[in-house]
């Protein structure tokens, strides 16, 4: 009697007890009515198959057709079911018994008696097609594997689940029964002892292995060390080559050759995955060493084009997935509580994300500092030799708050990735983690006392007194003479309220007067735009070219001059505009960026420009370099 009454239990013993997994629905129903009135004075669960049994078996059988355990085949009549499970459980049933018939084959659906349908079948009758099983099991969608062998050496049938596992561990018996017998371990020392010079000592010891322990071996296998990866090699390749020879074949020749076969794809298959661990291993190793070179932070995308010592592109050797994985264990792994190896950085001006070497942050500070401070000591110096030139001053001259901020404000716009180091939390960190080792900070990175940044003076090495005293000793000597310059201002102001005296009594030259007043505050404020812009080194028209070449990318020389041409002629345009709508008008880097920004978005040949920023600054520029010359 069946021991459970669900109707897959019952459809499953019924196939057994016919040996086909093809059931005649007619016959089916007509038994399990009769088993139902037999069995449910008994056992009361029977009782349901008792009475109405076609109507509960229609009702039940969609939902085991749907889980994929039964087919409803369309033949004449009420049709047949097709019991998906039977070939499987003949297949698992011979498997069972495999430890014990180590000298004969696989088996295969000759020896089991029965023929698979061919859609739950996946032929596989290469080595790169079994190796790919190997790797990834779950990809193949029958249930049933065919491993067809060559040199004629017949085929297996085995489940899916079996591969490589399994199949290999059976491998390995077998093989051990080829090794035990007939003195074949001898043999089998001799042979590889020329094959593996040097290690007849590991050879010997293998070999005892593979006889006392043989199920081991499979993680040996998968550990895909070098000298295991080598004796498998030439063992499987021996044993092949010894049955070759042999004119008459016999079942246990058959077997050990199916065997070796199986274990030299497996064996292969993870002796590759180890050389490409190997090589993405390398490929990392190089993509860390190229984050330690200069300029120390990189954009994803720019790691994404790291190439190796070939020149090959390292995402070539890693994958995008692995890439992604590497960076994400970089950046959230902590030693010892220490920030992770791998620290994300962000420049403000930018807006964009950059990597950046926890060990790699102080030299890249150290480097931004020595280049900032000559280039932020130089802005100040020109404009406060501007200033005492004119026999004016500035607040931040005689003002220490001030001048602190005046070295903020410079740096800023001048050293936009030093400022954001320097304001990143991380930096402190870094530099206590970096000082407790023995190395410990360089004298030149000593900016950071007991957990907060020193003045920016200090940072900077900028001192107000002496930067003070060093743009006066730069100019003429009555520069740097109070008395003079106490004169020549006192006579400047007197002049400037004369001029304002003018402007009051002459009515009838009011209007010129304050225009061309205007006018040279126009000019004023565009040349301390100008020096805002323009970095040091360059004048407006050098900077003018080299912001051109940024956004103007065209091959053509004539078209890329044409280019340019007509965003000067839209700047002037827009400018013109402008000026003539407010008779007031103030030029600010605001009201500049703005005119050049809608003049871009409403351009579509202009608005697909990628180096956006490059083209908007140059048309700030050049309507600075308008503007000097207003009148």
């Amino acid at each position: 009697m069946v021991q459970g009454t669900d109707l897959y239990t019952i459809l499953v013993a019924y196939a057994n007890k016919n040996n086909s997994p093809y059931i005649d629905i007619a016959g089916f129903l007509d038994y399990l009515e009769k088993a139902g009135k037999k069995f449910s004075n008994d056992y009361p669960t029977w009782q349901k198959w008792a009475n109405d049994t076609a109507a509960k078996f229609w009702a039940e059988v969609p939902s085991i057709v749907e889980g994929g355990k039964c087919e409803l085949l369309s033949d004449p009549g009420e049709g047949r079911i097709y019991v998906a499970s039977f070939f499987h459980e003949k297949i698992r049933a011979a498997y069972a018994r495999a430890d014990q018939e180590t000298e004969l084959p696989f088996p295969n659906e000759e020896s089991l008696g029965i023929i698979l349908p061919e859609k739950q079948v996946k032929h596989l009758n290469s080595d790169s097609e079994l190796q790919s099983i190997v790797a990834n099991p779950k990809s193949i969608d029958a249930p049933v594997l065919k491993i067809g062998f060559p040199e004629n050496f017949g085929f297996a049938i085995l489940l899916r689940d079996m591969f490589p596992r399994q199949i290999t561990e059976i491998s390995l018996l077998k093989v051990r029964n080829f090794i035990n017998r007939y003195g074949n371990k001898e043999y089998v020392y001799h042979q590889l002892s020329v094959q593996l010079q040097g290690k007849e000592a590991y050879l010997k010891d293998q070999l005892e292995q593979v006889l006392v322990r043989p199920l081991d071996q499979y993680r040996i296998i998968g550990e895909s060390r070098e000298i295991p990866s080598l004796f498998w090699t030439h063992l499987c390749g021996l044993i092949k080559s010894d049955i070759k020879k042999k004119k008459e074949k016999l079942s246990t020749d058959v077997a050990v050759f199916q065997s070796a076969h199986i274990i030299e794809v497996v064996n292969g298959y993870f002796r590759s995955l180890a050389t490409k661990r190997r090589e993405v291993e390398t490929a990392f190793k190089n993509l860390e060493s190229q984050l330690a070179k200069p300029p120390y932070i990189y954009t994803m995308d720019e790691i994404l084009k790291f190439t190796g010592p070939g020149g090959g592109l390292l995402l070539g050797l890693y994958t995008s997935e692995e890439l992604s994985e590497w960076m994400k264990r970089q950046i959230t792994e902590s030693v010892n509580d220490e920030l992770p190896a791998l620290l994300i950085f962000k420049i403000k001006a930018r807006n964009e994300q950059y990597f950046l070497l926890k060990d790699r942050m102080i030299p890249l500070c150290a480097r931004l500092l020595h280049d900032g401070r000559i280039l932020i000591k130089m802005a100040i110096s020109k404009q406060w030799s501007r200033l005492i030139s004119n026999y004016d001053s500035d607040l931040a001259m005689t003002n220490d708050a001030e001048f602190e901020r005046l070295l903020a404000k410079t740096a800023e716009k001048l050293c936009p990735e030093l400022m954001s180091l320097l304001s990143d939390p991380k930096l402190i960190l870094v530099y206590e983690e970096m000082s407790r080792k023995e190395n410990g900070i360089p004298a030149s990175m000593r900016i950071i006392n007991e957990g907060k940044m020193l003045p920016y003076s200090a940072v900077f090495l900028i001192r107000r007194r002496a930067m003070l005293q060093e743009t006066r000793l730069a100019l003429p000597f009555w520069y740097s003479l109070p008395i003079i310059s106490s004169l020549v201002g006192f006579f400047k102001n007197l002049f400037n309220k004369d001029k304002k005296a003018v402007k009051q009594s002459a009515s009838s030259n009011e209007l010129i007067v304050e225009e061309k007043d205007h006018a040279g505050k126009i000019r004023n404020a565009a040349e301390e735009l100008g020096f805002d812009i323009v970095p040091p080194g360059f004048t407006i028209d050098s900077y003018l070219d080299e912001l051109g070449d940024r956004w103007s990318r065209l091959i053509d020389r004539q078209a890329r001059e044409s280019l340019v041409n007509d965003v000067k002629f839209l700047s002037k345009n827009q400018l013109r505009r402008r000026m003539k709508v407010e008779k007031q008008f103030e030029p600010t880097r605001e009201v500049l960026n703005q005119m050049a920004y809608n003049t871009v978005i409403h351009n579509p040949a202009l608005s697909s420009i990628s180096a956006r920023d490059s083209l908007l600054l140059f048309m700030e520029l050049y309507m600075v370099k308008l503007l000097l010359s207003t009148k």
